[in-house]
């Protein structure tokens, strides 16, 4: 298992998380599944709050996770899905000890 866990909560404006996740769906989803180094990606709508959302991802290494979040994919995916965003997300970085189904 990966030495990098992320973990990304965000909320949308109002209505909007459909479209955040559309996005995600057409912009980061395909680099994800070609990334041999991005072990696991989870991306959730949130049960309570109709406009929040949250990403789990597993990384084999740092540098990996680096290269990713500097790539220009990603950069234009923030550019498109900024707007859309009610807030900055937080992120939450930590070492995997243990884990099932993974």
């Amino acid at each position: 298992m990966g030495e990098l866990a992320l973990f990304i909560s965000s909320k949308a404006q109002p209505g909007k998380r459909d479209e955040v996740y559309e996005l995600y769906q057409t912009m980061m989803a395909p680099k994800a599944e070609a990334n041999d180094g991005q072990e696991v990606v989870v991306w959730c709508a949130d049960q309570h709050d109709p406009d929040g959302f949250h990403l789990f991802e597993v990384y084999r290494d740092a540098d990996t996770f680096g290269a990713n979040a500097q790539s220009d994919f990603f950069q234009e995916f923030m550019q498109a899905s900024g707007p859309l965003l009610a807030a900055e997300p937080t992120v939450a970085m930590s070492t995997p000890r243990w884990s099932k189904g993974i």
